[in-house]
């Protein structure tokens, strides 16, 4: 099973039409609680003679309410475990209509070492040293990871280390004639890091979408087969006048 990436799921969540699974989930125990007070069938009475309407559903309501409830839990997890970063910037153009300064990624690069694990960081440093953006040092540093990144005249930097070598990495990197390229090149760095996150909670709500499509395909199946038979009905009443 392909597990989406968290910039993947941040796309579909946005779909307008899907927030409707979440309104549902909100209503349907209140208009149930309500219906269950009326007696069924329902009499009315129009025009002095009285009607009896079958309180009844053409699919079975409690089996939308549980796809709603899977996708309102997988929408939860992904609130919660979704990277900040991610669900900011969800691409470079949008992080650099904030008009940050290079030396921000510093930052960031920042957040993100304290945060990732040990596969995470060796990623990273493999990427960075691939493109000559970190700088190997010759004497080990005594921490993982600086308490915060130091600011120089032309650029902010940042210590760390990982599988016992120690490296200095800063931004806008120097010497570099297009600053422009290697931000954006460093900035879906950290973005491939932080969206790949998460793998278990990642597989959790796919696995939570995939039951709530069930279930709502199954409704959906539902309603259209009693549909078509109120319209089987209809043809056939025409077809013998």
């Amino acid at each position: 099973m392909r597990v989406d990436r968290w910039e993947e799921y941040q796309t579909f969540f946005q779909l307008i039409i899907l927030r409707y699974l979440v309104v549902w989930f909100s209503l349907v125990p209140v208009i149930a609680g309500l219906v269950n007070q009326l007696p069924n069938p329902l009499p009315i009475t129009l025009m002095g003679v009285e009607h009896k309407i079958e309180l009844i559903l053409p699919f079975h309501w409690q089996l939308l309410w549980l796809s709603s409830l899977s996708f309102v839990i997988a929408l939860g997890l992904f609130k919660f475990y979704c990277p900040k970063f991610v669900q900011k910037y969800s691409s470079f153009s949008e992080y650099s209509s904030y008009n940050n300064h290079p030396r921000w990624l510093t930052w960031e690069t920042h957040r993100l070492l304290k945060a990732a694990n040990e596969k995470q960081k060796s990623k990273l440093v493999e990427r960075l040293k691939a493109k000559k953006y970190v700088t190997k040092l010759e004497s080990s540093i005594d921490k993982d990871l600086c308490d915060s990144p130091i600011v120089k005249e032309k650029q902010t930097v940042l210590q760390f280390k990982v599988d016992d070598e120690s490296y200095e990495f800063g931004m806008p990197i120097l010497p570099n004639t297009d600053n422009q390229e290697s931000e954006k090149d460093v900035f879906y760095e950290l973005f491939g890091r932080y969206s790949e996150s998460h793998y278990a909670v990642r597989v959790i709500i796919k696995v939570l979408l995939i039951f709530s499509l069930v279930l709502f395909l199954f409704v959906l199946i539902e309603h259209i087969l009693n549909g078509a038979v109120f319209v089987w009905e209809w043809i056939s009443g025409l077809c013998h006048k």
